[in-house]
Parts: structure tokens; sequence; C-alpha cells
């Protein structure tokens, strides 16, 4: 791991880059967190054992309040976000793909949205499903059924489970003591949050999403892979001291009042 040295002042949102094989689009999407970061923000850069010239792309670059973790061999996405959750000092975490799919202005309207709910909770970005460009069908419908069968099982309701902007406490992920280690962490995490009846708002963010052939890793493979975490963490419960103390809770039944009063509001 090396650390650039860090402002003085208390980390409010730490920002994870799992990177792998991002050659062509890292240095671009370092570039616009750090144009659009606040103050109180570090960015964690987690090389997961590229094969191509990414790891020499991000030993070359220097960039205030970043820490860069190299890991030999590739663990997959979420194990990355694993690693990165380790020197993270944020009091928030947020995950941004090292592609140019998503726009790292929208992360500060997660957390605004966040810091005005007077609760704890989570943010997720809800991503347009783009329904008029038909090659997007077949993975628009795979999401939403994944969607629907986390809310058979789990009772509770999201949309876009997979989204990558996830804003959560870091103390409520470590909590998770997360598993997972690919794509299926959006289930792990997802689960675990309806589990911990920690409400999940979110916020419509912008989408430019790429295909395969572009680069894109996220395949129908996730399909059977997302169904075995939905039923293997079913029956997951929070420990009894993994809710942070030092933020005032609301029952569900008050998150329910304050949304019909116009306090929160689901998307």
């Amino acid at each position: 791991c090396r650390p650039t040295p860090l402002l003085g002042n208390p980390m409010k949102l730490s920002i994870v880059v799992p990177v792998f094989n991002e050659e062509n689009t890292i240095e671009k999407v370092i570039g616009r967190l750090a144009a659009h970061r606040a103050r109180q923000t570090e960015l964690v850069v987690v090389a997961d054992g590229s094969t191509d010239k990414t790891t020499g792309v991000l030993r070359k670059l220097e960039t205030e309040n970043t820490r860069f973790v190299f890991q030999p061999k590739n663990g997959g996405k979420t194990s990355a976000v694993r690693r990165g959750l380790e020197p993270a000092i944020g009091e928030w975490v947020v995950v941004q793909d090292a592609d140019l799919e998503y726009d790292p202005q929208d992360i500060f309207r997660l957390l605004e949205r966040a810091e005005s709910a007077k609760t704890d909770c989570a943010v997720y970005g809800l991503r347009p499903s783009l329904w008029q460009r038909p090659s997007r069908w077949l993975f628009a419908s795979g999401v939403l059924g994944i969607d629907l069968l986390l809310w058979a099982v789990y009772r509770t309701w999201v949309r876009d489970h997979a989204t990558c902007y996830k804003l959560v406490r870091r103390e409520t992920l470590k909590s998770f003591n997360i598993q997972s280690t690919g794509f299926e962490g959006c289930i792990e995490i997802t689960a675990k949050l309806m589990r911990s009846r920690i409400p999940i708002l979110q916020v419509p963010i912008s989408y430019a999403p790429r295909k395969s052939n572009e680069g894109k890793k996220l395949t129908a493979a996730y399909g059977p892979t997302a169904l075995k975490a939905i039923w293997q963490h079913r029956n997951w419960k929070p420990a009894a001291d993994s809710q942070p103390k030092t933020h005032s809770m609301m029952s569900t039944d008050s998150i329910a009042k304050a949304e019909q009063t116009g306090g929160l509001r689901r998307y």
C-alpha cells in the first residue's frame, strides 16, 4: 500500500476503486474523481492483478488523498473492495468502477441524500434501465428478475441491486464480514442491509453502459451466481453490537411515516 499524505481533517467519504485491466480508462476515472471530490474525501485504488498495462499506469500517478493497493493476482471485484476497505478511514464508503459508465458527480448527490435522511441508511444509485435499446433488454430484464427474487426472499424492495454506487457506512460494511469475491457481492451487501433492517434509499443517476467488446465484465454468468447468493444469505443475522451507536435509528414504521409526509423519499 502506497499512501500519499492525507489531510488533517477527518474523512467523510472513502471511494474505493477496484481496477482490473482498465488501461484505457483508469487515468481518466481517477482524474474525474480528483476533480469533483470534496476536501473530506479519499480515494483507495486497488489494482487487482491486471494483465494489461493498468498497473504501470497506476504506479505513475500521484494524487492527493489517494492510497494505492497493488495485488499480485486477480481476486475478483468484491475481493478488491474488501481489500480497499482495510485502509479506508471515511465515515461512508462507495465503490467507483474503473470504467467510464458512472459519473463521479453523482456520488456526492448520494452523500447529500444520506446525510439529509436523519437516520442510519444506505443509498443506492438508481440507473436508467434503457429499455428503449434492444441491446439492453437481456441485462435489464436479468437485473429486474433478480430484484424481484430478492424481494420474494427478503420481503424488502430495492430496484437495481447491481448498481455500482452503493453508499454505506464503513462501520456497517465491516460488520458484515463480507465473504464474496466476485460480482455476487452486490447480493451479499444488499441482503445483509435488508436483514439488518437498514433502509436502502435510492437516487437516480446517469449511466453510460459499455458493451462486452468494449471491456464490460458483468455477463450472463452472473445470474446463477446471484441466485446462489440470494439463498446463501437468507438466514444471516447481524451481530447484536453491529449497528452504529453514534447515529439515531428509526423504526420501519417511522421511516414509512416520514416518507408519506415527505421526510424521506424512496425511488
